[in-house]
């Protein structure tokens, strides 16, 4: 054999396992730095718990439909508070890719609203089935961004449950349903963070 190709390989698996180790790195930084997005799952049980609330209230679907858009903007503000009280900054500028990635995994969901302000002036009984549907499916890839199988899980069953719930049970089963899945995730993830934390 060509000691020049054997030489090659070595060098190419050798860079191949240096950049699987700098990923490695690089994912552990952002789970330890982000606490593996706890901060926006405390946030969205706190969102979901709203939209409950109203799904209570008298009036028009569009009413409580408009009332479920203002909840939303409530995300961010929420998500900053608990991460202050958890410590972390989740704007604070950073060089980690992966970090990045996790907030334009978050800031992603924000197209997909598109979807949801459709259901909103076109199909208004379907609109919070639909969002409940989106924001479920938003959180499948904080699964190998956190290497966390939970949100895995979480994402594909907020995702079915809510269009399944909704259909046979109505909205407030459905919305309750997405809170209890919230919490579940986040005492995994609360467990997984101090896993990570304790690792040397």
């Amino acid at each position: 054999m060509d000691t020049r190709q054997v030489d090659f390989d070595v060098r190419r698996n050798s860079e191949g396992k240096e950049g699987l180790e700098t990923l490695s790195a690089l994912k552990l930084d952002a789970q330890r730095s982000q606490k593996k997005g706890l901060p926006f799952i405390m946030a969205s049980v706190i969102l979901w718990g709203m939209i409950l609330a109203i799904q209570f209230l008298p009036g028009r679907v569009e009413r409580l439909n408009l009332y479920t858009f203002i909840c939303s903007c409530y995300l961010m503000p929420l998500a900053y508070l608990f991460s202050r009280f958890l410590g972390i900054n989740i704007f604070a500028k950073t060089t980690n890719s992966i970090c990045k990635l996790g907030f334009l995994c978050t800031m992603n969901q924000m197209l997909y609203i598109f979807i949801v302000m459709w259901a909103f002036s076109e199909k208004p009984e379907a609109m919070v089935m639909i969002y409940a549907m989106v924001f479920g499916a938003h959180l499948l890839p904080y699964g190998w961004v956190y290497d966390s199988k939970m949100y895995m899980v979480v994402s594909v069953l907020d995702t079915l449950g809510a269009l399944l719930l909704t259909i046979y049970f109505g909205n407030k089963i459905a919305i309750l349903f997405i809170i209890c899945m919230q919490l579940l995730l986040c005492i995994r993830l609360i467990r997984e963070v101090r896993e990570v934390e304790g690792r040397t």
